[in-house]
């Protein structure tokens, strides 16, 4: 049913001349820049909605004592430059964080709602003028999930406003260089605070009254000591004892890097204390640990593989074989870019076939698949067919994570798919690459649910790779390395904090930016060790 709606010419009579042309709205209004154009007026007749379309909005919003939700789909671009007002309560849904197009409220015109406004999730920029309230009275910032505020312009926030840091996830305030103050802190997940890269100063009101999760941690990044200032109320009883226990400084300008307990002098003013050392931690975080680690996936490939004494040559074929990371053509798209843009590889000729299968097994790329292929959703033809086909000098396959994960194939039968591969691949004379599977989730302390026959099955490619003598990419051991090492934070508690997606996949499975860089490079490097084989 759609949104109910009318213009009510007597009754505006009553009010000041922004709601001469005011849409009264409640329901939901998936698109309300179509329906009403971008700089309509509304006035609440009941609770309401603005859906994923809204994109941009420049009119004013009388709640009228309702309550407001707007709904970005997951985090498309969402921008209010208008005022809300009246009372009632705004309740903003985003994406993840980090969110590719944050949610802005902007505009020179102050917020005045009397009532609470909740970032339930996502990333929402605070750019209205500087001093200009953004947040006229208390701010959730998270309620499911992880969520972010990020001050564009100093003192967005109401003085008498009370902050909480809740939800499920990690909720931030990033202060992005600016000046904030605020009535109260009160911590309900975990937490982190970010200054910026220019000086700042955040004044927080006596908080030692708020209830806080002692469970849980207040985590202050990019604190510069003496140019910075995160302040509670006016004396050292800002904060109580076990309240300052739950915050810490993680690697200070100018301090050894580490995490350090926090300590407040006598005029409220935090400063890092101590160094915390991890307590019982899953695996080694030592320096010789995380050292030794980074040796497994910090491998140049894409470089070597794009220079002039590559022994990938003017003519040769390389085809990538595997499921939809490889579909994506994320990686194979960056050595591609390499190969046509490096001084190394000019004038040197090198076909790139990607022959990736959305959702597609190991016995889909050794038979084939009638559709879901690359491009697009394209039939595709048996590997044998393919590499004898287009004469590829290098076939790799990166495989396994369907066959885990929902396709259930059995152990033997994806050992025996693989070998079949190799035989293929040796009867036209096509120098293989075999890739393990890597993550179904990105928490490196092996308590994802599917890690126990993810191993199984990456143990499964490299003893074919061992018994064939065919190159290995050990992707796996590369993905767990990168990730107890770039997500294991530490929490001022001694704990460690992983989340399960977001570092090197996006949703557990497939790659982000940096984890496209990481394929790219180790698989180049197999590539090179292919090609250098006897």
């Amino acid at each position: 049913m759609p949104p109910a709606y009318s213009l009510l010419p007597a009754l505006l009579l009553l009010f000041s001349n922004v709601w001469l042309h005011a849409a009264e709205i409640t329901g939901e209004v998936v698109n309300p820049t179509k329906q009403f154009g971008k700089d309509m007026n509304y006035r609440l007749a009941g609770d309401a909605t603005f859906g994923w379309m809204t994109g941009a909005q420049g009119g004013a919003i009388d709640l009228n004592g309702h309550a407001l939700i707007v709904e970005t789909g997951g985090g498309n671009r969402t921008i209010f430059s208008g005022a809300f007002s009246g009372v009632g309560s705004v309740e903003w849904r985003g994406g993840r964080v980090p969110q590719v197009a944050p949610s802005i409220l902007a505009g020179t015109a102050p917020n005045t709602f009397k009532g609470r406004f909740t970032l339930v999730n996502g990333v929402l920029d605070l750019d209205k003028s500087a001093g200009v309230d953004a947040i006229p009275g208390d701010f959730i910032i998270g309620a499911k999930g992880d969520a972010m505020a990020k001050l564009n312009r100093a003192h967005q926030i109401n003085d008498a406003a009370h902050v909480t840091l809740g939800g499920t996830g990690v909720s931030s305030l990033d202060l992005h260089g600016h000046d904030e103050k605020f009535a109260s802190l009160t911590l309900a997940t975990h937490g982190v605070i970010s200054m910026g890269e220019t000086p700042a100063t955040l004044l927080i009101g006596d908080s030692s009254g708020c209830p806080w999760n002692l469970t849980k941690t207040l985590t202050i990044r990019g604190f510069k000591p003496g140019r910075d200032k995160v302040i509670f109320g006016k004396d050292a009883k800002g904060l109580s004892a076990p309240q300052l226990a739950r915050v810490g400084f993680a690697s200070p300008t100018g301090l050894p890097e580490g995490l350090y307990t926090a300590q407040i002098g006598a005029d409220g003013q935090l400063a890092p204390g101590t160094v915390v050392k991890a307590a019982q931690p899953p695996f080694d975080v030592s320096a010789e640990a995380v050292a030794a680690r980074k040796r497994l996936y910090d491998v140049p490939g894409l470089v070597a593989l794009a220079a002039a004494d590559s022994p990938l040559r003017d003519g040769m074929t390389v085809a990538f074989f595997g499921d939809s990371i490889t579909w994506q053509n994320g990686f194979v798209g960056l050595i591609d870019k390499a190969l046509k843009t490096s001084d190394g590889a000019k004038g040197r000729s090198v076909k790139l076939v990607n022959r990736g299968i959305n959702g597609g097994g190991v016995l889909q790329i050794r038979d084939g698949s009638t559709n879901s292929a690359y491009p697009g959703s394209s039939a595709q033809k048996s590997f044998a067919t393919v590499i004898a086909a287009e004469k590829a000098d290098v076939a790799v396959v990166f495989i396994g994570i369907n066959d885990v994960w929902w396709r259930k194939t059995e152990p033997e039968v994806f050992e025996k798919a693989l070998h079949e591969l190799h035989t293929a691949a040796k009867a036209v004379r096509t120098r293989l690459v075999l890739a393990t599977l890597t993550v179904r989730g990105e928490l490196p302390d092996g308590k994802n649910s599917d890690d126990a026959k993810i191993e199984q099955f990456a143990e499964l490619t490299r003893k074919v790779a061992a018994a064939t003598r065919t190159t290995l990419v050990d992707l796996r051991r590369a993905y767990l390395a990168y990730l107890r090492n770039h997500n294991a934070e530490l929490r001022v508690d001694g704990s460690l904090y992983f989340v399960p997606a977001g570092v090197l996949t996006y949703d557990g499975v497939h790659p982000t930016g940096r984890g496209n860089e990481l394929l790219a490079n180790l698989i180049s490097d197999g590539i090179i060790r292919a090609l250098r084989a006897p």
